[in-house]
């Protein structure tokens, strides 16, 4: 089988499910294909589909076969939690850029002189 033939994306998907489904390994289902062995890598990546070595699946494969979403508990604490930190950091960001903002905003109307720079520089 030709390496370099371009798979639709039923085929790909039901390739997928395949290897997401059955204990063969991403060789052997290359093998079994004739495809690149970097091909089911790079399909899982591109579906956005995790390998089945992890146990979570990022989303569910469309079809009669589906990847069941599985979250362990402490992974989705640590994400809340760093979810909430990146929040807190971009609420403060925010302020500040506002601040800065305001600064030149008052710099430029107590001084009289313009400070941001032009658009239509050279």
């Amino acid at each position: 089988m030709n390496r370099n033939v371009k798979k639709t994306r039923e085929e790909s998907l039901e390739i997928l499910r395949e290897y997401l489904t059955t204990d063969m390994s991403k060789g052997a289902i290359c093998r079994k294909y004739g495809l690149n062995r970097n091909w089911v890598s790079r399909n899982l990546i591109k579906f956005a589909v995790a390998d089945k070595k992890d146990g979570i699946a990022m989303k569910k494969l469309p079809g009669n076969v589906s990847v069941e979403k599985t979250y362990r508990d402490d992974d989705r604490d640590a994400l809340l939690k760093r979810i909430r930190e990146l929040e807190i950091e971009l609420r403060r960001t925010e302020m500040a850029r506002d601040a800065y903002d305001e600064m030149i905003r008052l710099a430029e109307q107590y001084y009289n002189i313009p400070i941001r720079k032009k658009s239509d520089a050279k």
